[in-house]
Parts: structure tokens; sequence; C-alpha cells
């Protein structure tokens, strides 16, 4: 078994929380893929740091942007340097 898929797993991104948690780094890019309209034979995933993962989606014509998906740890981020309440949910986003 992977260490990967026994560890909790979120979204995120630059300055916002995504989605998660999940249980495997599998089922958290899975989403991701989902969330970034993936459409490519090989998504472009890149390691950045134990437990932490860039996922770079298909660029939105639509919106006129390139959306990139952090997939991580929260030890993976703390690390990185990201702030604790970046890997809660916000308020809005449980209101939902």
């Amino acid at each position: 078994m992977d260490y990967r898929s026994q560890t909790v797993w979120h979204i995120i991104n630059w300055k916002d929380y995504i989605d998660g948690p999940f249980d495997s780094y599998e089922s958290a890019l899975t989403e991701a893929m989902f969330l970034g309209y993936e459409n490519r034979p090989q998504p472009q995933v890149k390691r950045l740091a134990r437990d932490f993962y860039q996922y770079r989606a298909p660029y939105n014509k639509q919106e006129k942007w390139w959306p990139t998906f952090w997939i991580c740890t929260e030890e993976a981020a703390l690390k990185r340097g990201i702030p604790a309440s970046r890997l809660r949910p916000s308020f809005e986003q449980t209101a939902a």
C-alpha cells in the first residue's frame, strides 16, 4: 500500500481552500481533475515536495485563466509556509 493513501489530503491554491479532506492522494487528484475540466491523456502533475503536488488544469478559454491546484497534506503545506487557516473550508464554503 502506498503511504500517500494513509494520510488526509486537501486541494488548495495560492489563496483559497478548494476541497477536501480526501482519504487518498488519488481521490484528491481525481477531484482536482474534475474541477479543472481535465481533457488531456496525461494530466500535468508536478511534485514540489514530499506530499505536496501541483496540478495544472487545461487553459480555461471561457474564463481566460490557467487553474493551478495544490494537492497536499496539512503537514506538507505547513512546511511550505502555507497558513493552517488555508487548510480549512471557509464559512461561505460550508454554508453552501
